[in-house]
């Protein structure tokens, strides 16, 4: 439940307008999502990695075992990635807007990258700035979840996994509603999308659809893909609270991936067979809303109670997100690796990673007053993608030295389980792609944001992260008088973390002696 609630979320009911503004094509965005779930199936990468070292903290722990030198500084860009990117942003952005859908009932016209829509967007409150009760809703949204899982933890977990059964249920009703759409049941003029390969109209007239953008267009669409299928690697960062993790991982990571693909490309069909592609493309992140309402024609389920049912299916991916992503920086505040580290570490009052979740919120919060609602949500998933991306290219580099390196001793290490090398390699060769294409100029983000903003803003994490490493591993130890070292502590469980501590040379220095600080 924690794989498919945190994969289902804002994703499938808001990022095929994004994907078919950069693709015009009906086939192009489905063999994209068909693309995703492949990609996403090739999990077997972590699955080798998370039953050989089964810990909380997912990526850092592999990293850490992956990259040994120079030392710390796998850890160092893991977690400049990691804290200022993983984020709830876009999630709690988008239970914000199809509440406040519901709430108006006749959404205003929305600027997106196709222009002034003719078609439903975001709504407007009359007498009262739209954006800034979308703002105050998404960060009270996000405050509620992070109080939830601090101060009552066993509540967040039961309604983290009753709303991933629900999102399974709202999937369900949105395939089989493309079923009656198919069939020619509905309320709306047929769009004939399945005509030809690219389907019938344009998706957009703006931005122009220009050949030598096509492959930034289309990384860009990938990139949104991939944000809709992330999440099929959350049960690794909490491993050490899952009952024999080894055997559980193997068996739930598949099925679960497996079953939101199928329902991915599905729901996707169903979009196709009843919205035209400039209602789909035009829609913003009210894609699903749309789509009800050309199958079943206007009336007050659609306008008021299903924007409700896509915002529950959103606060579901928030509390998946939170849940997770707020250990795993407690994690390295626990190790020392953070600023103000004892802070952030805390687990006050109810033995729940309170100071990690606080660390999230913060993070979260800043990219949802910075950029404008229409901005927040494609530029947030993109930049978000894209540096996790860097850190999935990392890790499979990794798993391929661990296989063939012959001082990395991995092959005795592993368990049964282990990724094939040609796949990991395309699956290698894939993420290089999304990560280079986006450097060629591309017509796809946003009105307001430059194209070339995601890609260096996502490498300049790397550098972040390396000069984070020389000022917290080289300089203060130089200036200060100490070194970090790692100490191995063996949990309760019989689970093991490293704490970096430093070590500072006393005035018998030359006796061996050094006092712990």
């Amino acid at each position: 439940m924690i794989i498919v609630n945190r994969m289902i979320g804002t994703g499938i009911f808001s990022t095929p307008s994004s994907i078919l503004q950069a693709t015009n094509s009906t086939g192009v965005a489905l063999l994209f999502w068909v693309l995703g779930g492949i990609m996403s199936l090739w999990l077997l990468v972590y699955l080798e990695l998370g039953t050989t070292l089964p810990r909380s903290g997912g990526e850092k722990v592999y990293l850490e075992r992956i990259y040994r030198r120079p030392k710390y500084l796998a850890t160092c860009i893991f977690a400049v990635e990691f804290v200022c990117f993983a984020l709830s942003t876009a999630n709690a952005v988008n239970f914000s807007s199809h509440l406040i859908r519901a709430a108006k009932g006749k959404p205003e016209k929305l600027k997106t990258n196709c222009g002034l829509s003719k078609e439903a967007g975001l709504s407007k409150p009359s007498g009262i700035d739209a954006e800034w009760v979308n703002k105050g809703i998404s960060i009270a949204c996000l405050t509620l979840v992070c109080l939830c899982h601090s101060f009552t933890p066993k509540l967040g977990i039961w309604l983290g996994n009753g709303l991933g059964v629900f999102k399974i249920i709202v999937l369900v009703l949105i395939v089989f509603t493309g079923f009656a759409a198919l069939s020619g049941r509905m309320h709306g003029p047929k769009p004939d999308n399945f005509s030809t390969f690219d389907g019938a109209g344009s998706a957009c007239e703006l931005p122009p659809y220009a050949k030598s953008t096509k492959a930034a267009n289309y990384a860009l669409a990938l990139l949104q893909v991939l944000y809709s299928y992330s999440g099929w690697e959350s049960a690794n960062y909490v491993l050490t609270e899952v009952r024999d993790a080894p055997r559980t991982l193997r068996i739930a990571a598949p099925v679960a991936v497996s079953l939101v693909m199928l329902f991915y490309i599905l729901a996707n069909v169903a979009y196709f067979a009843a919205s035209s592609k400039s209602q789909i493309a035009n829609s913003g992140v009210t894609v699903a809303a749309g789509f009800f309402e050309n199958v079943w024609g206007p009336s007050t389920f659609v306008t008021r109670v299903l924007p409700v049912v896509i915002s529950l299916s959103s606060l579901g991916n928030v509390l998946a997100q939170t849940f997770a992503y707020g250990r795993v920086k407690q994690e390295f505040a626990k190790e020392g690796v953070l600023p103000f580290s004892r802070f952030w570490a805390s687990d006050w009052p109810m033995q729940a990673p309170s100071g990690g979740m606080l660390l999230h919120w913060l993070f979260s919060v800043v990219f949802i007053i910075g950029p404008s609602t229409n901005d927040v949500y494609p530029f947030v998933t993109n930049l978000s993608t894209y540096t996790q991306t860097w850190i999935k290219f990392l890790v499979g580099i990794g798993l391929l030295y661990l296989t063939f390196g012959s001082s990395s001793d991995w092959k005795a290490e592993r368990t049964s389980l282990h990724a094939w090398p040609p796949t990991t390699v395309f699956w290698i060769i894939s993420l290089l792609f999304v990560l280079l294409a986006p450097f060629m100029k591309n017509t796809t983000l946003t009105p307001t944001i430059p194209w070339y903003v995601v890609p260096t803003v996502g490498c300049c994490m790397l550098v972040a992260g390396t000069l984070y490493w020389v000022m917290w591993a080289k300089v203060l130890p130089a200036l200060m008088g100490y070194r970090i070292e790692p100490h191995k502590q063996v949990l309760a469980d019989g689970s093991e973390v490293i704490k970096y501590v430093r070590v500072s040379k006393t005035p018998r220095e030359g006796r061996g002696e050094r006092k712990r600080e």
